[in-house]
């Protein structure tokens, strides 16, 4: 997604893993290296996340939120 000129990688899925936490940042790395933008953001969307991910998560930049209204709206504009 972009908006504004802000680059925002973004997964929605039913569950996610400290595994799928993983696999989202090498998606994230790779799109970055074969479109030669950085990523302003990466956020995930799963209302099902394993404890031990939201650390990965945190470690990795990566934001989560269990639902997307939880996404704050004022951040994709970088207000």
């Amino acid at each position: 997604l972009i908006f504004n000129g802000t680059v925002i990688f973004c997964e929605l899925k039913s569950s996610m893993s400290r595994a799928d936490v993983y696999t989202f940042q090498r998606k994230v790395a790779f799109y970055e290296k074969r479109h030669q933008r950085h990523v302003t953001r990466s956020i995930i969307i799963s209302p099902m996340v394993e404890p031990r991910a939201f650390g990965i998560a945190e470690k990795l930049h990566i934001e989560v939120y269990s639902d997307s209204l939880d996404v704050p709206i004022a951040k994709l504009d970088n207000t």
